[in-house]
C-alpha cells in the first residue's frame, strides 16, 4: 500500500532470482577489487619505502570502496538497479513503491558486506528464506523490498463454449470457484474423452452438481452437464485472464513511475 492507501500490484522477486544477482553481482564486484588491489601491489613495488601501514590502510580503503560505495552507487544512479539485478529483471523500491535514496542504498550496501560477503550469502539466504517477500537483513533494515519487473507470459487458451449457452453466458453471475473445485473440473476436461460415455456423464453430473451453487441463474433446462462445465472454466479463466492483464498493466505503471524524478528525489 502506498501513503494514498493505493494498492501496488507489485510481485516481490523470488529467492531464486535473487540469489543469482547477488552472485552476479559478488563476481563483479571482485573482479574489480582484484583489479583495484593489483593496482595497490604495482603502487607498491614501485615505491619500495612505502611503509607497510600505509598499504594495509589503503587495502581496506578499496575494500569498502568496492564492496560499499561502488554498490551504494550503483543502485542510486540506476534507481534500485545494478547489473545482476538487470539481468534477472530485478529492481529494488521502498516499501511504498518509491525509489530508494542514498540511505537506503547505502544501508543496503553496509549489512551487505556481512550476509553475504562474510557468510558467501548464507545469511542472506536464510533471511530471504524466513521472510514472506523475501526480504534480506539489508532490506529489513533500510525498509526495501526486491520486486521483479519482468513480465509474466499471459497465454488464454479459450474453450469452445456451447451455442446454445452463449446468452446465458452473457448474463450468469459466477462466483469465484474454490481452486480445489476447478482444478477438478480442469482435470475432467482434460481427460474426459480417455473414459466412457457412462462413467463421462456420471462424471460431468457429479461435477456440475457442485458447481451449481456458484452460478446464478443456473443454466437453461436441459443444458448437458458436460456444456455447463465447459463453459464455466471458460468464465473462469477469462475472469482470470483479465484481471492478470490488469495487474500487469498496473505493474508496469508502477514500474513507470518508480523511475521517474519526484519519486527518485525522496527520502
Amino acid at each position: 500500500m502506498t501513503g494514498e492507501a493505493v494498492e501496488l500490484s507489485i510481485r516481490p522477486a523470488s529467492l531464486m532470482s535473487r540469489a543469482v544477482a547477488c552472485a552476479i553481482d559478488a563476481f563483479i564486484y571482485t573482479i574489480v577489487y582484484i583489479t583495484l588491489l593489483i593496482s595497490i601491489l604495482y603502487f607498491v613495488l614501485k615505491f619500495a619505502d612505502i611503509q607497510e601501514l600505509l598499504v594495509n590502510s589503503l587495502i581496506i580503503i578499496f575494500m569498502a570502496i568496492t564492496t560499499i560505495m561502488v554498490p551504494c552507487t550503483v543502485e542510486i544512479l540506476t534507481r534500485g538497479r545494478s547489473l545482476g539485478k538487470l539481468i534477472m529483471g530485478l529492481r529494488i523500491v521502498r516499501e511504498d513503491g518509491g525509489a530508494i535514496s542514498f540511505r537506503h542504498a547505502f544501508l543496503r550496501a553496509l549489512i551487505w558486506d556481512f550476509e553475504v560477503l562474510s557468510s558467501g550469502g548464507g545469511i542472506a539466504a536464510l533471511a530471504g528464506f524466513l521472510s514472506p517477500r523475501t526480504k534480506r537483513l539489508g532490506d529489513m533494515l533500510a525498509g526495501t523490498i526486491a520486486v521483479s519487473e519482468r513480465p509474466r507470459k499471459i497465454v488464454h487458451r479459450p474453450l469452445p463454449v456451447p451455442p446454445q449457452l452463449h446468452q446465458w453466458a452473457q448474463g450468469v453471475d459466477l462466483t469465484p470457484l474454490p481452486p480445489g473445485l476447478l482444478y477438478r473440473l480442469t482435470q475432467f476436461l482434460d481427460t474426459s474423452t480417455k473414459n466412457t460415455a457412462e462413467s463421462r456423464l456420471e462424471r460431468a453430473i457429479e461435477l456440475a452438481t457442485e458447481v451449481n451453487p456458484y452460478v446464478a441463474p443456473p443454466p437453461p433446462e436441459g443444458t448437458h452437464p458436460e456444456d455447463f462445465l465447459v463453459t464455466v472454466v471458460e468464465l473462469t479463466r477469462t475472469t482470470q485472464f483479465h484481471k492478470l492483464r490488469k495487474a500487469e498493466a498496473t505493474a508496469h505503471a508502477f514500474t513507470d513511475r518508480v523511475g521517474s524524478l519526484p519519486y527518485s528525489q525522496r527520502v
